[in-house]
């Protein structure tokens, strides 16, 4: 499999999920598209709303990388990074149908690896032949 490399920018929530959609199919993961969909959903939303504060002004930057079978993920919003992101390892029932923080739990269930450094979210999947 060739490495595919790219970079996606976008301000606002308007077009996310078409983008989100578009990666998934230029990148041939349709097997994987709601574990692949709702990390970058969840990813993009956080950026938006707590990176750049709700401002459509400010950009969001998807950056995307298949190589063999792991896709590496950054979501990098224009914030100042300043504060530290915790992805939960359990929340409780009640979080989970709750509108907000259940985002980084996700992200982190259907990960294998997510980390926050400045104002960049970090995530890594792996992609298994099927």
């Amino acid at each position: 499999m060739a490495a595919i490399q790219k970079e996606v920018m976008l301000h606002g929530l308007e077009c996310h999920q078409m983008i989100i959609d578009g990666i998934i199919q230029e990148l041939d993961l349709e097997a994987y598209a709601f574990d692949i969909r709702l990390i970058l959903i969840e990813a993009v939303t956080n950026a938006y709303y707590h990176g750049n504060l709700s401002d459509c002004s400010k950009p969001i930057t998807i950056r995307y990388l298949l190589l063999d079978q792991l896709l590496e993920l950054q979501i990098e919003d224009s914030g100042a990074g300043d504060s530290e992101l915790v992805f939960p390892e359990a929340i409780g029932s009640d979080e989970l149908l709750e509108e907000g923080g259940r985002g980084l739990y996700l992200i982190r269930c259907f990960s294998d690896s997510a980390e926050m450094i400045h104002n960049t979210m970090y995530i890594s999947k792996s992609i298994c032949p099927l």
